[in-house]
């Protein structure tokens, strides 16, 4: 029972987290988690835990916990890592694409311009990694699509935050087509240099960002001293 609490309430908070639900520097307590689960503050703490490994809480003991500021160092290490695997996961796909991929493909990229008009990034990022997923999926390598879920909380909170702009959001469903298009043509090269390009983009949205959400990103001495 314990284990399966502590499971519920790191999902929770993880999703919460990387949706900005829970704000960057937001402080959580453990007893009002421990009362809305109506557990003890054992499986709380494992949940916690769990989030400051992966970098998106900060606990101090016996002052209390906060969601981490975004680390642009940790987004950098992260983005790296995606953008690797993921590079990787393309180019194999050429031996396993069907036809019925590209179909789900312009179906998920429909209902990203779907979200796009009701500016709604929630959506448009589920969307957006429904879409991804289906190279994971078709290479029997979901393992490695999970990884990359469960390790990179910090840039998927920024791409969570870059996708608040509608002009951000109609351009990552250009890039899409794109892919798709080189897909189709089944040139695989030009779909690695894409989807690094579209992976990479995020760091030139990251000046406009933090002038928008100054609070939102690490300031050393304010997170040093909560460690």
């Amino acid at each position: 029972m314990r284990r399966t609490s502590s499971e519920a309430i790191y999902d929770e908070l993880k999703d919460d987290i990387i949706f900005l639900r829970l704000k960057p520097g937001e402080e959580i307590s453990q007893a009002e988690v421990s009362e809305k689960f109506d557990v003890s503050r054992s499986p709380v703490r494992d949940a916690l835990m769990r989030l400051r490994s992966e970098g998106l809480v900060v606990m101090r003991p016996q002052r209390g916990c906060w969601v981490s500021r975004i680390d642009l160092s940790r987004v950098d290490d992260e983005c790296f890592f995606r953008l690797a695997l993921e590079k990787s996961v393309i180019a194999r796909y050429r031996e396993f694409m069907k036809a019925s991929d590209l179909t789900r493909l312009e179906y998920f990229i429909a209902l990203q311009k779907e979200a796009a008009s009701a500016v709604d990034p929630v959506a448009f990022y589920n969307a957006d990694d429904d879409m991804h997923s289906i190279f994971f999926e078709a290479t029997g390598l979901m393992r490695i699509w999970q990884l990359i879920q469960r390790e990179t909380g910090n840039h998927r909170r920024m791409r969570i935050l870059s996708m608040g702009s509608k002009d951000v959001l109609e351009k990552n469903i250009a890039q899409h087509e794109e892919l798709i298009q080189a897909l189709r043509l089944k040139d695989f090269q030009l779909a690695v240099t894409l989807e690094t390009e579209h992976l990479s983009k995020l760091k030139y949205e990251t000046d406009s960002l933090i002038e928008s959400h100054p609070e939102y990103f690490a300031n050393r001495k304010t997170d040093e001293e909560r460690e």
